[in-house]
């Protein structure tokens, strides 16, 4: 503690000496600029805007000359590779690059790609978290309130959630009660639906069976009147071979002209 009050001394009383020289030559433009650019504030260094363009635009330049040669320095000692890129207030570019400026930038972006999927991966990661979080307390709340209209843990229930409850009952059984008869409707009409189809189809079969007995009877006669002419015929053919046998025959025997001996047959 002692030494970090040691240096914060002495870096006032450095500070201190400064402004006061800068004072002392505040007869210059750019000793006043400066004055008013460096405040103390607590103790703290506060660093602000050059007003005057002259003295703005010579302290640019020796401290980009300053930073260029920083820069240098680390590249040179620590093996680093180091860009960098001054825009004047005017848009002039002053660059420096220990290496390529732009293999330095491609890597730089290739590293800005990787840490901005990190940052997106885990953005997303937060994100169902979260979601995650919501739907276990959604769940839980769901939980307790089926427990509740099943008519569990009431014990924490003050009278107006009661009420409440009740009211939910009271609906759910209406919907119930409504939905019940809906789907009542619904067998009925398609009951009579199958009943009409069912009738349908059995009048459509009796017709064509009543066409088949018709056909049947048809046949039948058809099949009656064709065995009483075969009957009709036979009894026909059968009284001309009687007939055909009743003929008498003879038999003579002996020479022509002469004297025969009749024998009937």
């Amino acid at each position: 503690m002692r030494r970090r009050r040691r240096r914060r001394r002495e870096s006032t009383s450095a500070i201190t000496a400064r402004l006061t020289i800068l004072s002392l030559l505040g007869h210059t433009e750019r000793g006043r600029e400066e004055t008013t650019s460096i405040v103390m504030v607590k103790g703290k260094r506060v660093i602000q805007r050059i007003e005057n363009a002259a003295s703005r635009q010579a302290t640019f330049s020796k401290r980009r000359n300053g930073l260029v040669k920083k820069a240098f320095e680390l590249s040179v000692l620590c093996d680093a590779e180091v860009a960098l890129i001054i825009l004047s207030s005017r848009g002039k570019l002053h660059q420096f690059s220990s290496s390529s400026m732009i293999e330095t930038i491609k890597r730089y972006r290739a590293h800005s790609r990787e840490d901005a999927g990190s940052t997106s991966m885990e953005h997303d990661i937060e994100e169902l978290k979260h979601e995650e979080a919501c739907m276990s307390k959604k769940m839980e709340l769901l939980e307790a309130s089926k427990q509740k209209l099943l008519g569990k843990n009431l014990e924490s229930c003050s009278l107006e959630e009661l009420h409440e409850l009740e009211g939910k009952i009271e609906q759910g059984l209406r919907d119930i009660r409504v939905r019940k008869a809906s789907q009542q409707q619904k067998l009925h009409s398609t009951l009579d639906l199958s009943t009409s189809y069912m009738l349908t189809f059995y009048k459509l079969q009796f017709h064509l069976l009543q066409e088949q007995i018709a056909q049947l009877k048809e046949k039948e006669c058809s099949l009656i009147e064709e065995n009483a002419l075969m009957r009709d015929e036979e009894v026909l053919s059968h009284s001309r071979l009687v007939q055909d046998t009743d003929v008498d025959t003879q038999l003579c025997i002996g020479w022509p002209g002469r004297g025969r001996t009749h024998d009937n047959m």
